[in-house]
């Protein structure tokens, strides 16, 4: 069989592993459709599902294989439970606010369980409690402020000091009636009750421009026309709305574990830091994350796995790492997603971003939200949610903070740059930006000696790549982007890929 010839991820998440890839068709020729979704993951995906159910045509464009972006690289808790929004939401935007974006989040896991369900989808799904949790005395009292929160927000939450984790907590947030499945799995049903539907999905068709204004997205081979777009890819492409500037990037880490542990009948993440989460799969696997920090401000990734799997050994025993794989998220400067209309002056194209890495029921509740936008219903969360939202009292400072670390990467790598070290100084299986002719290059010398490399600055705008150990990929710190060590776009906002630097081997 032939090396596939789109961008991979160098660690494969579990959910990726054991399912089969899919085989759907790029796409070759022009289509008229009611309603182009540009990303099959879970947010993607729900959108399309609910408007073919609505009488739409639709078409999924999806830039590698289905469901292998972040949606598939998540541990896959689907809670209205995230960690201690409720206490944010409830200073930065108060009571009205926060209530909206529970409900939008149990009225997701609703949505996921009635999709499984009516679209006989085997998932692994089952219902578990959610719990944030504190280990320190110190994190009784922001476990408590929460607690207060997520009650005034309207969720049915508690505090309690019990729980089956085999070391002592302090206290916790319990919330019971949440959901944890098999993501891909998830959405490997909806793409199938899609097509069933006579919706059109295509594979290895990467959308390299937008016509916002006749809701045209083109790939390098054809052109769909639609009456909308909805945008669907994490981060949207490009420059458009300037999302870029208003979220931050961020890496996180997860372990699936072999473990003489009692499988977890819950789910969990802690406030004290760093931050842990957990739960089990459905075959008996132990899934531990976190370790997260910016994109591209680590200079050994490889070392996130190894503390993960040193706490993990430490407080399970017997630990056997079977994957390892590592996920993106962007956070909004205002802790609330954005969820609408592209831009203001756009009515055709839609959008859904930020959701901090909470995306399982966010990113539903996006769909549901879109798909209302585009059937012309009203939808009772669309204002709160409104991407086009100008919150400078609630998010001004960190769009402002954002702001000044881009540019200090922008100014700080240039100045470094005059320090890089030679191709020859790389050994096998090691990365990193060197200086060739007196430019600066990101350089790859793989297992059999041989030097890969690129131009060093970040087709999106312009910043400089910085080399992921762990993932083997250029990751930018700026606002996101990431290559694979041949160039290739893995994730955006960066459209184009980094083009080849011209380099002699010696």
């Amino acid at each position: 069989m032939e090396p596939p010839t789109i961008a991979v991820e160098h660690n494969p998440s579990l959910w990726v592993s054991n399912t089969p890839l899919t085989d759907f068709p790029a796409l070759q020729r022009d289509l008229e459709v009611d309603v182009a979704v540009v990303g099959s993951g879970i947010t993607g995906l729900t959108t399309a599902r609910l408007l073919v159910e609505r009488g739409m045509r639709v078409a999924v464009l999806e830039s590698r294989r289905l469901c292998y972006g972040v949606t598939g690289f998540t541990t896959a808790k689907v809670t209205a439970l995230h960690s201690t929004i409720y206490s944010d939401l409830l200073r930065i935007w108060g009571q009205e606010a926060a209530a909206v974006y529970a409900d939008a989040n149990q009225a997701a896991i609703g949505k996921v369980k009635e999709l499984t369900v009516s679209d006989g989808i085997e998932c692994d799904l089952r219902e578990a409690s959610a719990y944030t949790y504190a280990e320190s005395s110190e994190g009784v009292a922001e476990i408590e402020a929460e607690v207060e929160a997520a009650q005034r927000a309207g969720l049915e939450a508690s505090f309690t000091t019990e729980s089956e984790l085999p070391y002592e907590i302090e206290g916790a947030v319990r919330l019971d009636r949440q959901a944890q499945f098999h993501p891909r799995l998830y959405c490997l049903g909806l793409a199938d009750a899609i097509v069933r539907n006579d919706g059109l999905i295509f594979e290895e068709s990467q959308v390299v421009a937008l016509d916002a204004a006749t809701a045209t997205v083109s790939t390098d081979t054809a052109k769909v026309r639609a009456k909308s777009v909805v945008i669907a890819t994490q981060i949207p492409l490009g420059t458009r709305g300037g999302y870029f500037a208003r979220m931050t990037p961020s890496r996180s880490y997860a372990l699936a574990l072999q473990t003489p542990h009692q499988p977890l009948r819950d789910m969990y993440i802690s406030v004290d830091q760093p931050t842990r989460s957990l739960r089990s799969t459905a075959d008996g696997y132990l899934i531990v994350g976190g370790e997260g920090h910016p994109v591209g401000a680590d200079e050994d990734t490889k070392m996130r796995y190894e503390a993960l799997g040193k706490w993990s050994q430490e407080r399970f025993g017997g630990t056997t790492v079977e994957f390892q794989w590592s996920a993106q998220d962007y956070r909004s400067s205002d802790r609330l997603p954005f969820i609408g209309r592209l831009t203001a002056g756009s009515d055709r194209v839609f959008v859904a971003t930020g959701f901090a890495k909470w995306g399982m029921t966010n990113g539903t509740a996006a769909a549901m939200i879109i798909a209302d936008h585009i059937a012309d219903t009203p939808n009772p969360w669309a204002e709160t949610f409104d991407s086009t939202r100008i919150a400078l009292a609630q998010g001004g400072a960190g769009v402002l903070s954002a702001a000044v670390e881009a540019l200090r990467h922008f100014v700080g790598d240039r100045v470094e740059s005059f320090h890089r070290r030679t191709p020859g100084q790389l050994e096998p299986g090691q990365g990193g930006l060197v200086s060739i002719d007196g430019r600066t290059v990101a350089a790859f010398r793989d297992a059999a000696g041989q030097i890969h490399a690129l131009s060093a600055a970040c087709t999106h705008l312009g910043c400089q790549v910085s080399f992921n150990t762990a993932e083997r990929s250029w990751d930018c710190p700026c606002h996101g982007s990431r290559f694979d060590i041949e160039g290739r776009v893995l994730q955006g906002p960066a459209i184009k890929d980094l083009p080849p630097r011209r380099y002699y081997q010696n």
